[in-house]
């Protein structure tokens, strides 16, 4: 059975689901008319800008695909974290419309000049060099562009100032990924980059694990921690029964084995925090049956400290390797790698 699936700005329960307004060219009258109220705030605001930042993203997309596709994923995925922005910055009684509009811009760069980090380039820095470019056309006051930067640039900066609407875009962001429609966006990113169901889960389901675990943990609102709760339990439900049907019905067999990253005691923690990494692995050699050598490491990435596990089979010599940045959690750093006992 082939599924078709068209593009949704997709709200929380109790809120409307609205269709992706078409990809033609249409007046910004007329896109206002099919947007929801937090779009229309911002474009009330900063009018015809969300229309721009659109434009933008859509042909930075189209640029690093190599397709004329209309349908994009990214500019998908930033309606979301920008209606999560909105939505957690009235609860936390913040500038909501400046923080829609923050986190619409938050991926604007990722693929600036058709490449993944290009030149190494932080992804928020290039967004913040995109971001100005079209706030200065859209009229944006030159106080406007230097806080939506700061609040861009913040995103990675460690150690940087608090910051309310850098943590409220955070927060955004890592829920975007998390409950329902988060692994239905999981499973799409997946077979964008190529990945069958089973490569999803040997390449990918040990950080998306780790990271629905950590979530209310990774949280710097109280608003965003109250989503968390919900959003981690349905996500790690959802892959675990995932995993059990996949055995039952077609026989491929993994487990889950955790591993503890410990974290230093920060300035605001008086004692060391722990987090379990959630390890998704076949329960033995795919080729003779073996059981597995886990070697494990951490290594410092363009910005995060990725834990690293080499699973070596003790009989044949089969190897792989499973990588991805940690969840950060409060902002402190880890410092090492051990074994759950």
């Amino acid at each position: 059975m082939v599924m078709i699936i068209q593009p949704l700005i997709i709200f929380e329960r109790g809120w409307p689901m609205t269709a992706r307004p078409s990809a033609k060219k249409k007046t910004v009258k007329k896109i206002q008319r099919q947007q929801s109220g937090f779009l229309r705030s911002i474009d009330r605001r900063y009018p015809g800008v969300v229309d721009k930042i659109r434009q933008a993203i859509e042909k930075s997309e189209r640029e690093v695909s190599g397709s004329e596709h209309e349908d994009s994923f990214l500019w998908e995925h930033s309606l979301h974290v920008a209606y999560l922005a909105w939505k957690i910055a009235g609860a936390e009684k913040k500038d909501s419309t400046l923080a829609g509009l923050a986190a619409l811009l938050h991926d604007a760069g990722k693929f600036q000049g058709g490449l993944y980090h290009q030149n190494n380039l932080p992804e928020e820095e290039a967004s913040a060099r995109v971001a100005a470019g079209i706030l200065k056309e859209a009229g944006v006051t030159e106080k406007g562009q230097r806080r939506l930067k700061d609040i861009l640039i913040n995103l990675h900066r460690e150690g940087a100032a608090a910051d309310s609407l850098t943590d409220i875009i955070h927060d955004a962001d890592f829920l975007a990924k998390f409950g329902l429609v988060g692994v239905a966006n999981f499973f799409i990113k997946t077979t964008l980059r190529g990945r069958n169901l089973q490569g999803a889960i040997m390449n990918h389901l040990s950080k998306e694990m780790t990271y629905a675990a950590a979530l209310p943990l990774n949280m710097r609102t109280q608003a965003g921690r109250q989503l968390a709760v919900k959003k981690s339990a349905e996500s790690l439900d959802f892959y675990k029964n995932l995993l059990q049907e996949l055995k039952d019905i077609h026989g491929l067999s993994y487990e889950i084995k955790k591993k503890r990253v410990v974290l230093s005691a920060g300035k605001k923690t008086k004692s060391a925090d722990k987090i379990d990494v959630f390890l998704v692995l076949p329960r033995k050699c795919d080729r003779c049956g073996g059981k597995w050598e886990i070697n494990p490491r951490l290594e410092k990435g363009i910005k995060c400290r990725q834990a690293v596990f080499r699973l070596v089979c003790e009989q044949c010599g089969n190897a792989y390797q499973i990588n991805f940045c940690l969840p950060g959690l409060n902002r402190v750093g880890p410092q090492e790698l051990v074994d759950n006992k």
